[in-house]
């Protein structure tokens, strides 16, 4: 067949057929139909863009992310879903000062993509821009120190922050406040990072801007302690023909540290000194036996100073 002139003819046309389909993408149309069917699917939490005089005008009652319904192409709506390569605007641009039922807008959608917003609509209040300095509180709880422990002091980075809002919310703030993001027991010295918000005299947040939206909170604590006197009692008899002359310990008081219960109930510490045996003078290292409930004490072993002379009676 292909010897002759009109086989050659034969091959030669499907081949410029083929090309043409496989140029014209009719086979990817063959083997992924199912990519033409139409999808739905629901993104959450896309971000929401407000587009406003943001120099002389602060909007309240916009949501900060809203869920968008997506219809349309199966291989778009799921390439979107992975990217969420979109946008939603909320335009107030021509708007005057008051309050409007405003529709958010989606873009960046393909073509044969369409979509919804969840709400469809947000009810904002535009307002004249007022902005006002604040000093940030940042209240540490006496119940989040450890019972062991004290707090020394709280300290805040930058102290004052710039707040932002309509008159009608501006006037409302009673508290500017730092919260800290961790609230686990406070057993040592840290540093936390802590949003802040703005609150009315019920605590309820209000709907302001702030900058900066985080400070820097150091926190101090000290562990509890108790200054107490220290006394000694003997033990053992030295060695037969001696006699001690003199026991002295090198500190006078000692340091104890613990709860505010046990604290409370200690007023004296009292050691052991051992001197069985003994035929010379020497310094002996006198352990404390520490109450219990009582962490540690400063210093944590004592010295005995004993002087020991022969018995010459």
């Amino acid at each position: 067949m292909l010897e002759s002139k009109w086989g050659l003819r034969f091959v030669a046309l499907l081949l410029a057929l083929f090309m043409f389909l496989s140029a014209n993408d009719v086979f990817d149309d063959l083997l992924y139909s199912d990519q033409n069917v139409a999808e739905t699917e629901v993104i959450e939490g896309l971000p929401v863009e407000i587009l406003y005089d943001e120099e002389n005008q602060y909007v309240s009652g916009a949501p900060e992310q809203v869920n968008v319904q997506l219809y349309g192409n199966t291989s778009n709506v799921k390439r979107l879903q992975t990217t969420r390569d979109m946008s939603v605007v909320l335009d107030l641009r021509n708007r005057n000062l008051g309050e409007y039922e405003e529709h958010f807008t989606v873009e960046g959608l393909p073509e044969n993509v369409t979509a919804e917003v969840i709400p469809e609509t947000a009810n904002v209040n535009i307002q004249e821009l007022v902005t006002r300095t604040f000093e940030v509180q940042a209240e540490v709880s006496e119940s989040r120190v450890g019972p062991n422990h004290t707090l020394e002091s709280v300290q805040i980075e930058p102290e004052t922050v710039t707040v932002m809002g309509g008159e009608s919310e501006m006037n409302r703030i009673q508290y500017v406040r730092a919260t800290l993001e961790d609230n686990s027991r406070i057993t040592q010295d840290r540093v936390d990072e802590a949003e802040v918000s703005a609150f009315d005299t019920q605590f309820n947040k209000l709907d302001v801007g702030i900058d900066p939206t985080h400070v820097r909170v150091e926190i101090n604590v000290e562990e509890r302690s108790k200054e107490v006197p220290v006394s000694y009692e003997m033990t053992g008899d030295v060695a037969d023909g001696y006699a001690l002359s003199n026991v002295a310990l090198n500190y006078d008081t000692i340091e104890v540290f613990g709860t505010e219960e046990v604290l409370s109930g200690i007023d004296e510490i009292n050691v052991e000194v051992d001197v069985s045996d003994m035929k010379s003078s020497t310094i002996q290292d006198v352990a404390i036996d520490m109450p219990e409930g009582v962490d540690r004490t400063e210093p944590a072993v004592l010295q005995a100073d004993i002087e020991i002379e022969q018995d010459n009676g």
